[in-house]
């Protein structure tokens, strides 16, 4: 099976192309900026020029600030859109007539618990979130008879860089004196779960959705947040 990776940062993406390397063939790794329409064109046709039409399609692109209603302006709402949503449309545009001419395909929209249960202060987050589930629906219906499944999964606060980065979502949350570990483990241990998610524990998931045993799986949104009602900050 061959892989196409995509990320904005050149770090995050040699990480994740190390980790799928000796897996299969070496993997395409393609910077781009899922907040730019002409740099998401630009990908789909290096790809294509490398022989690459997917069958499946992980949409898991996000862009979070933990911020209250009056916190956000015009351009922090149009950047979230852009980032969360609109990048799911344009990728979607550009690999389902591949997927639907084959009769085989799986996309998978990652989401997130704040837009199926938005709070206080995941303000342009949540709205933006809960768009990407309509739109997995949306999909689903549209693409009735296909061959092709479009479900999205719902993250709660998971060990990504995300939350873990220096600037994380953790340092919105944390306490005075905390650092981002102690702000972590005590995120998590607020959870039913007992503690926050692991990247892989999303990824087992999404990998059963890209699977032929999920075949009858479609336009499911699928919660992954360790029993979590929702987060409040």
């Amino acid at each position: 099976m061959r892989v196409a990776l995509a990320a904005r940062g050149p770090e995050d993406l040699d990480q994740a192309a190390a980790e799928v390397a000796g897996a299969g063939p070496p993997p395409l790794a393609e910077p781009c900026d899922f907040g730019d329409p002409d740099a998401i064109g630009d990908l789909f046709e290096r790809l294509a020029s490398a022989d690459f039409s997917p069958d499946i399609l992980v949409n898991n692109v996000g862009l979070a600030r933990i911020a209250s209603f009056h916190e956000v302006d015009d351009e922090e709402w149009q950047r979230n859109w852009e980032v969360n949503v609109m990048s799911a449309v344009r990728c979607c545009r550009l690999a389902l007539p591949g997927m639907t001419a084959r009769g085989w395909g799986r996309v998978v929209n990652v989401s997130s618990s704040a837009g199926k249960r938005p709070s206080a202060k995941w303000a342009a987050y949540a709205p933006a979130k809960a768009a990407l589930q309509g739109l997995t629906i949306v999909l689903a219906d549209e693409l009735r008879g296909s061959g092709v499944t479009v479900n999205a999964v719902c993250p709660g606060p998971v060990r990504s860089s995300l939350w873990t980065a220096p600037d994380g979502l953790w340092s919105s949350l944390a306490r005075e004196g905390e650092g981002s570990g102690e702000a972590l483990e005590r995120i998590g241990a607020g959870l039913p779960a007992g503690r926050m998610g692991e990247p892989a524990e999303v990824a087992e998931a999404i990998a059963f959705l890209c699977s032929e045993g999920a075949a009858w799986v479609h336009g499911a949104v699928l919660s992954i947040d360790g029993g979590s009602v929702r987060l409040v900050v």
